[in-house]
């Protein structure tokens, strides 16, 4: 009987006990009042958290709560209490000068501006000689926006530390804000002549305010004060470093070039400065600085580390001018290939210089007709030792072009099918399963192309996927209709015509288009195909023709926007027809406002008619 009722009394405890911290736990907790404060703050309620910052304040002392507090009075206007409560902390805190600012700011705002000056300037006074607490004076300054007197601190802290630290950086940063380019730009050459450590440093905070540079001035007092300063001083290495990053923000690659080169000869370097430039300038397709900056290197001797590496990007270089048909003539081609000649002599057919085995034979084929030398080149160079898979693969895939340029179909088809069977896994692969399909078009077997592309715009390589979403987008646009079968037969072999190199032939055919289908829907295609050929062979008269054919037969097609920029292009950089060019920018922009050319032909636009444009 006792063990039941012991049992009894310790479920019944158990149970109360329960009861009660479910209670507990089920009552609300009570919201600091800090919390409370700041939302007020937030909500603008200035006088309910005045209150409440009032009482914080006064319960602990802390700084953030004075802080609230004394913008809660400000705000309220209550500037009798809001003085009392500064100069108590004055009092309390002689040592700390950012309450004098605080001050200051009070009798500013009450329109006192004598007071202001004097609680500013007896602040500037009483700066102890210790860098810590000037720069928390002056940052005190800033906060109220009074640049003159952030300024003031730190030229009195200058003093009295007497070049221990001259401040230089902070004061750049006050002249920023203040829009003096030129006091700004002195500090940051004095900081460059202290030591060449704040490159980095100057040149970020100068990318900046070049970005946010409202009227674009910043630059050339920039250029005008390095110049200035190389001249007096030309042995400081970081003025000419600046001078040449400035010169690339601007794409100036010449006047870079020739900083860069007088610098490197200044301090006997390697030419390291120079590839870097060099690479720069191709990547911005300034290829003539590229070369000349490669060649400087070459000279310099066989000896110097970039000697190598200088030669092959300059051949890169060289043949990139040609496949974009900046360089179109034999002489360009005979000068490129008796380079990559004297370079593989020199340097040997191995895993290092494959590449430039591949460009040969790519330029003895496609420029020089010459795909015999091109296949023995291919051929010795796949069986070199030491080339990966996808190395070997894309000398196959290039040899496989050249079938196919030469009018070996089936050979290409062949070597296709074999490359993409050995690199299922990797991009060498898809771009094989891409190459085969997009001969199948243009042998006219567009079902099964179509069926390769589908798979392939699933590739893991963007550039691979767009090229096939591209050309089975085009296949799907003209395929179903009456007679587009036969039309787009005849216009994919002009395709495979203008690849193989006979363009003669090509126009032909795309001409049999437009007598067989004049009013087709792919007309406005092959005036485009047509005008792409001209402008590579550069007959500008006859690609003029051919994109105002578009403009004026098939304005509501989807080549009237891309014709338009075109041809304003044409005029602008090869005829020299500025007041055209501006005529088709300016069409453009009024007829397709929602056109991918839109952005850069009102860049374009405004550049021709003399607006001055800021970066």
């Amino acid at each position: 009987m006792n063990k039941v009722i012991i049992y009894i009394s310790i479920i019944l405890s158990l149970f109360v006990f329960t009861v009660k911290f479910a209670n507990a736990q089920q009552k609300p907790q009570k919201t600091p009042e800090s919390q409370i404060a700041m939302q007020y703050y937030r909500n603008g309620e200035y006088f309910k958290a005045a209150e409440v910052y009032k009482r914080l304040y006064y319960t602990n002392r802390s700084k953030a709560y004075f802080q609230y507090y004394l913008k809660c009075l400000i705000s309220i206007k209550e500037y009798i209490t809001a003085e009392s409560i500064v100069k108590e902390q004055i009092k309390n805190n002689k040592q700390d000068l950012t309450y004098r600012v605080e001050l200051g700011y009070l009798y500013n705002i009450q329109g006192d501006e004598s007071k202001a000056k004097s609680t500013y300037s007896t602040a500037i006074k009483k700066l102890p000689t210790d860098q810590f607490q000037i720069s928390r004076l002056a940052n005190a300054f800033l906060g109220k926006r009074e640049y003159t007197y952030a300024e003031q601190t730190y030229q009195q802290g200058k003093k009295m530390l007497k070049g221990a630290y001259g401040f230089e950086s902070e004061m750049a940063q006050i002249y920023y804000y203040q829009r003096d380019y030129k006091k700004m730009v002195e500090q940051y050459i004095h900081l460059l002549k202290i030591s060449d450590q704040y490159l980095q440093m100057v040149q970020n905070r100068l990318q900046n305010a070049v970005y946010n540079d409202i009227d674009n001035s910043l630059k050339g007092i920039l250029k005008e004060a390095l110049l200035s300063e190389l001249n007096q001083n030309p042995d400081i290495t970081t003025i000419s470093e600046l001078l040449i990053w400035l010169y690339v923000q601007e794409s100036d690659f010449e006047g870079a070039f020739i900083q860069a080169k007088a610098l490197d000869l200044r301090l006997d370097e390697d030419g390291r400065r120079l590839i870097a430039l060099a690479r720069i300038a191709t990547d911005n397709s300034n290829f003539n600085v590229a070369v000349n900056a490669y060649q400087y290197v070459i000279e310099k001797g066989k000896h110097l580390e970039f000697f190598f590496a200088a030669r092959n990007e300059m051949l890169e270089v060289m043949f990139k001018r040609i496949k974009l048909g900046l360089d179109t003539t034999d002489e360009d081609f005979s000068r490129l290939e008796e380079s990559y000649t004297t370079a593989l002599q020199e340097m040997g057919t191995n895993s290092e210089t494959v590449d430039m085995v591949k460009n040969l034979a790519h330029l003895k084929a496609f420029y020089l007709d010459k795909t015999t030398e091109a296949w023995f080149l291919l051929e010795d160079a796949v069986n070199i030792n030491g080339i990966d898979r996808m190395t070997k693969g894309g000398l196959e895939l290039e040899l496989a072009d050249i079938y196919l340029a030469d009018g070996k179909v089936w050979d290409a088809t062949f070597a296709y099918a074999r490359i993409e069977e050995y690199n299922k896994n990797n991009a060498v692969g898809a771009d094989a399963k891409f190459r085969k399909a997009r001969l199948a078009y243009y042998i006219g077997n567009f079902e099964w192309s179509m069926s390769q592309l589908d798979v392939l715009k699933a590739s893991t390589s963007k550039l691979i996927a767009n090229d096939a979403a591209q050309l089975a987008l085009f296949i799907y646009d003209n395929t179903g209709w009456d007679s587009v079968e036969t039309a787009l037969e005849i216009y994919a072999r002009a395709d495979l015509l203008h690849y193989q190199s006979k363009d003669s032939l090509a126009k032909i055919t795309l001409d049999s288009v437009l007598t067989l289908f004049p009013s087709h829907v792919l007309a406005d295609e092959v005036w485009f195909f047509k005008a792409n050929i001209y402008m590579e062979i550069k007959n500008f008269a006859n690609a003029e023709m051919a994109y105002a054919k578009i403009i004026e037969l098939y304005y509501d097609d989807i080549f009237a926007d891309k014709s338009l920029f075109a041809l304003a292009d044409l005029y602008e950089n090869h005829l020299n027809k500025i007041q055209e060019a501006k005529k088709y920018y300016q069409q453009l922009l009024m007829d397709f406002p929602g056109s991918i050319y839109t952005v850069e032909a009102r860049k374009r636009y405004r550049v021709l008619r003399g607006d001055k444009l800021v970066n």
